[in-house]
Formats: C-alpha cells, structure tokens, sequence
C-alpha cells in the first residue's frame, strides 16, 4: 500500500502542472474569440477600403444607430459596399472594451478611433458603441443590432 501512495505522490505535481496548463475552453470563451476575430477582420477591411469584405460581420436583420443618421441596415451596408474607393481615407482602429457572451447572443462593448486623411491636415474622432451579436445558422456570429455615439472632443 506504501508503495502505491509514493507513485501517487510522485505523480501529483505533474497532474497539477497539466491540469492548471491549460484552461478549458468554454462556448462563451469560443464566442469571444470568434467575435473579437470577426471586428479585426472587419478593421482590416475597412482599412484597405473592401467594402465587400467589411460585409461580413453584419447580419441580415442588422439596424444601426448613428446620432444624425437615418438607421443602418444590412441592404444599405450592402450598397454602401459597392461605392469605389475613395481619395478621403480614413483609419479605423477599435478597442474591445469587455464581451458578454449568453447562450447565442453576446453584447460588445468597444471604442473606436477614426482618423481621415484631408488636404489641410487629419481629423480623429472617437466613437464609443455597443453591439448585439448573434450567432448565426452557419455558427458564424454576427451583428444584428448596434448604437454608437461621438465622444465629445476634449476641454480647452
């Protein structure tokens, strides 16, 4: 019996090594990934002006909300998607702020950074925005419902 408990012994810290090595992989851990994958591609897209490209992340049943806009729907995502490129670049950049995921839908909460390119210098503005997003027959997840907002430009 002695013998038995020295081998246990033995083996106990290779089991803790392997079983805290590696944190198991959970569906909303999964989601996230896949979500924040899914903004960067679109950020890469959108940079190099593939508006087709950009389409990806959006959902059929997607509505928007813009202050000033009409709302932003996937048929005009699309036909937005088929304007050439345009002389006036701008930058996107996005910071994942958190991402909740439950069961197939998950809620984003990220900034956005754009910065266009003019003739007498470049203009910035930082946008905050939260997304719903839901994960589609595919298993692709997408966006169905987002709002956005300028943050107003800093005090003098």
């Amino acid at each position: 019996m002695r013998k038995h408990w020295l081998t246990l012994l033995s083996a106990a810290p290779l089991l803790a090594v392997t079983l805290s090595a590696a944190p198991a992989q959970t569906p909303e851990s999964t989601a996230e990934k896949e979500i924040r994958a899914a903004l960067s591609r679109w950020v890469d897209a959108a940079n190099r002006q593939d508006w087709k490209a950009a389409l990806d992340v959006w959902a059929p049943d997607l509505v928007g909300w813009y202050p000033g806009l009409p709302d932003i729907t996937y048929e005009r995502e699309v036909a937005t998607s088929k304007r050439p490129p345009s002389d006036r670049v701008t930058n996107y950049q996005v910071t994942v702020n958190e991402v909740i995921v439950s069961g197939g839908l998950a809620v984003v909460r990220d900034t956005w950074v754009f910065t266009t390119k003019h003739g007498s210098g470049d203009s910035t503005e930082k946008v905050r925005s939260f997304e719903i997003w839901r994960q589609q027959q595919d298993g692709a997840w997408k966006i169905i419902r987002w709002i956005s907002a300028p943050e107003p430009p800093p005090a003098k």
